[in-house]
């Protein structure tokens, strides 16, 4: 019979690395084994124990396939496009490219300090059907907190956000990092968040906490779920990042890394992949069971997941990604204006690509 339970140390346990990576001193996590191939930090039981329960809902008939169709709903194409980046570099234009790799990086960052906002649960009591060798009875017993270390890293080792920096500096030749790079970014970040990154005064925070979309479940426990499927949401999303970034970064006419930088992406996509496997399959196991209310009445939970995956990709997509498009598109703008040959750039710019719809300013009163 595959394993189903497992404790803590095992969902934390690394491989035996022979080569680790690191960046102006400091160790980055995962790294190579002995045969040379990458291996994702604390994932030496990790991947096997998220197929075994993924596997276990499979052969109960049950699917997996959670919110899947974002991957189709979000544009692949990334902007600044493929062609469109790589003009910009070919003319020297790093600035606005040094941005949109630095805040990829402060986004990954955030998610730690999101998930430590789920506070640990009992995830039995709010289950008729047994949750004992699931992911969903895993969550808190390693998997919550192996994610937050991938995405900005543990005591002594480096995670995701990181490593963004580690590729933004190796392919674009160690370019200068402002203050301001941290800015007036198009998303808040999350309670609790410590760095120093600031989102612009128009821009409100999601935290999850308001009306309920099921008043009858315990608040926490709707809480968590949201939270996991926005998560989910961001995750597939990153696909196309992950796609951008490696064809871009690997042309060794505009990077100065074609080799290393987009190896790192890869190994990135590497560990969100593990990433999406749990969040997938802790919702679809929600999906497949009944939940109890706080009066003791009984929830289909295919109807509490799809709803709430509905939600999320409602309040995820439209205004919030238009106004992460326009932030970029602003930025390869601000650095145009200030180039001797601006213009010409821009109106080849556009050619290479659609660009984001900026809104007009409010005129001022008097």
């Amino acid at each position: 019979m595959p394993k189903l339970n497992y404790s803590q140390e095992e969902l934390l346990a690394q491989h035996e690395y022979t080569k680790k990576f690191t960046h102006k001193g400091k160790t980055l996590h995962g790294g190579l084994t002995a045969d040379g191939i990458y291996h994702p930090p604390r994932s030496l039981n990790r991947i096997d124990a998220i197929e075994n329960w993924t596997d276990a809902l499979r052969a109960k008939g049950k699917t997996v396939e959670i919110m899947d169709r974002v991957k189709i709903d979000i544009a692949s194409e990334f902007f600044p496009s493929e062609q469109q980046a790589k003009l910009l570099l070919k003319h020297g234009c790093k600035d606005a490219m040094t941005r949109i790799l630095t805040i990829i990086g402060v986004v990954e960052g955030f998610g730690n300090d999101g998930i430590k906002l789920l506070p640990p649960m009992e995830m039995q009591k709010y289950f008729v059907e047994s949750v004992d060798g699931t992911c969903l009875s895993h969550l808190h017993k390693g998997l919550l907190v192996a994610h937050g270390n991938d995405e900005a890293g543990s005591s002594d080792e480096l995670g995701h956000d990181s490593m963004w920096y580690a590729l933004r500096d190796k392919a674009l030749d160690n370019p200068l990092i402002t203050d301001d790079m941290f800015e007036n970014l198009p998303m808040a970040p999350p309670p609790g968040y410590k760095g120093k990154a600031k989102a612009a005064e128009s821009v409100t925070q999601i935290t999850g906490v308001g009306s309920q979309l099921f008043p009858q479940l315990d608040m926490m426990l709707e809480l968590t779920l949201m939270a996991l499927a926005r998560i989910l949401h961001i995750e597939y999303a990153a696909y196309a990042t992950f796609h951008w970034a490696q064809k871009v970064l690997s042309d060794p006419e505009v990077s100065s890394s074609p080799e290393w930088a987009p190896n790192m992406v890869g190994y990135i996509q590497e560990d969100e992949d593990i990433h999406v496997g749990y969040l997938r399959c802790a919702l679809a196991e929600t999906r497949a069971r009944t939940l109890i209310a706080k009066d003791g009445s009984h929830l289909s939970g295919e109807e509490v997941i799809d709803t709430m995956c509905d939600t999320v990709m409602k309040t995820m997509g439209g205004d919030r990604r238009e106004k992460m498009l326009a932030h970029r598109y602003k930025q390869v703008l601000r650095e145009l204006e200030g180039h001797p040959d601006g213009e010409r750039i821009l109106a080849e710019f556009k050619q290479l690509g659609a660009v984001p719809a900026l809104k007009a300013r409010s005129p001022a009163v008097a």
